[in-house]
Order: C-alpha cells, then sequence, then structure tokens
C-alpha cells in the first residue's frame, strides 16, 4: 500500500469514527441525556458541527477549512470537559486534534512531493 492510500484510509476511518461519535453526542443531547453540567444545546451544537467539519475533512480540497473548524469544536469541547472534571474526555478530545492535525499536515507534504516510482 503506498503512502498516499495509507492516509487515505487514515483519514477516513478517522472521519467515520469522529462522525458516529458526534452523531450519537446529537441524539443523546436531543433527547436530553450525557450533557452533565451543561445544557443539551452546547452538546448538540457542537456535535453538529463536528459532524458536517469531519464529514469536510473527508473531501482533501476543503481540509484547511474543516481541520480548523474540528480544532475551534477540541477546544470548545475541551474547556467544557475541563468544566465538568472529566479529564479523560479531555484526554481524547487532544488525541482527535493531533489526529486531524497530522492528517492535515501529512495530506499537504504528499500533495508537494512527487510521487514515487513505482
Amino acid at each position: 500500500m503506498t503512502p498516499r492510500w495509507t492516509l487515505r484510509c487514515l483519514r477516513w476511518s478517522y472521519c467515520a469514527f469522529i462522525a458516529a461519535a458526534s452523531i450519537t453526542a446529537a441524539e443523546s443531547a436531543l433527547h436530553g441525556q450525557g450533557e452533565g453540567l451543561h445544557g443539551a444545546h452546547m452538546i448538540l451544537a457542537l456535535a453538529v458541527t463536528e459532524t458536517i467539519a469531519v464529514i469536510a475533512l473527508a473531501i482533501e480540497l476543503v481540509e484547511l477549512l474543516a481541520c480548523a473548524v474540528l480544532l475551534l469544536v477540541y477546544s470548545v469541547a475541551g474547556v467544557v470537559s475541563v468544566l465538568s472534571a472529566d479529564w479523560e474526555a479531555v484526554l481524547s478530545y487532544i488525541f482527535y486534534a493531533v489526529t486531524a492535525t497530522y492528517i492535515l499536515l501529512a495530506s499537504r507534504t504528499n500533495k508537494s512531493s512527487p510521487p514515487a516510482a513505482t
């Protein structure tokens, strides 16, 4: 498997995982569950924004904007988690942010380097 396809597999699996988690969070917020100390409206807004941004991240043409929105969502969600003393969630958001950033930077590096000879 080429590095370009390896990166695409990482991108698509990341997008599928985050979209599934976001949709689950949105459904929970709609039913008034899992909001902790914060209102369901905030959780719903973050989950919907995250879902849209991660779908956009799957499209390489808009990956920079999508990654920026995801980093903003993860930052807000991280602050919400800190205020709720949910340290495991904070670590998860850091991991998600680093992964999204890696996907973006690796994609940019692949676009700037010439294709490998086969």
